[in-house]
């Protein structure tokens, strides 16, 4: 159990660093704090994907869960992520988000 955390935890960490980064680049305005606290609140997805995902062994039913916590996820990080940037540059902001949502999906259906 501690080994999940410590790598949801340093996955969290380090996808904070790199939005932060990332929006910076496309000459955005966010800070680190303000990207950690984007992570915390468009994370709740892929939680709530992850506790339905535990009392159930079905494959099928782990996949559609993860890929609907990844869906919802990253479709929740868009308002805040874009409003950074500027609207031509709202994919680019967005999708180093989308690229973490899907690995911590990842290592819900591996560790799970």
């Amino acid at each position: 159990m501690g080994l999940v955390f410590s790598v949801v935890f340093t996955t969290v960490a380090v996808g904070s660093v790199v939005i932060t980064v990332n929006v910076k680049a496309l000459g955005g305005t966010i800070m680190f704090f303000q990207s950690l606290s984007l992570l915390g609140y468009c994370i709740f997805p892929l939680v709530l994907a992850a506790a339905l995902c535990l009392p159930v062994a079905n494959r099928l039913w782990r996949v559609l869960m993860v890929l609907l916590g990844v869906g919802w996820s990253s479709y929740a990080a868009v308002p805040y992520v874009g409003a950074a940037v500027g609207e031509t540059r709202r994919a680019l902001a967005v999708y180093p988000f989308f690229l973490m949502a899907l690995a911590i999906g990842w290592l819900t259906l591996v560790m799970g």
